[in-house]
């Protein structure tokens, strides 16, 4: 099975280290409490939850254990920047899961290491800055949308097809998450 999913050979020359998504495709009912575990401790409890990573090939030989229940790529700035504004959400502040709708609250939170507003985060984000953690950390788990166009319906209700359509999507999850954000 693992020969047919040629989007998941990458060449070594082809593999950035830069920023990625982890988005959860699969809800796992038959699956084990061991795989379930480690999605929960990636962040990635329910079926499209999505978190940035950095993504290196170190962690993307990582992932591969889980390509039947996860789609992990790269994506562009763009990407970042509208996730953070249609989908952010925090609880560093109450603990309550709020929306991030306004730079006062991420200068108040990351204005000591001069992230003072949306367009420092996606930067920040992007670049895998020296605050990558902290600002990663700022953030809830993304709750995405079911995918529109049948994706349900053709794809996920085939297991096999499931795990032809996981893994590491590399530069191609910009059109994926197109379909879900």
């Amino acid at each position: 099975m693992a020969n047919q999913r040629t989007h998941v050979d990458v060449p070594k020359g082809s593999i950035q280290d830069t920023v990625g998504i982890i988005v959860r495709i699969h809800a796992g009912r038959h699956t084990s409490e061991d795989i379930k575990a480690t999605l929960r401790g990636m962040g990635l409890a329910k079926k499209y939850d999505a978190v940035f990573t950095k993504l290196d090939s170190e962690c993307i030989k990582k992932l591969k254990a889980y390509d039947a229940y996860l789609a992990y790529g790269y994506v562009s700035m763009a990407t970042v920047e509208q996730l953070l504004q249609r989908r952010a959400y925090t609880s560093a502040i109450t603990g309550v899961r709020q929306t991030l709708s306004d730079n006062m609250t991420i200068e108040k939170l990351l204005g000591d290491i001069n992230i003072l507003c949306v367009s420092d985060l996606v930067h920040e984000l992007y670049s895998v800055g020296e605050y990558f953690d902290k600002a990663k950390g700022l953030l809830c788990t993304f709750k995405l949308a079911s995918p529109v166009g049948g994706y349900e319906k053709d794809v996920l209700q085939v297991h096999d097809k499931v795990e032809e359509k996981g893994g590491f999507l590399s530069d191609t999850m910009d059109s994926f998450l197109a379909k879900i954000v």
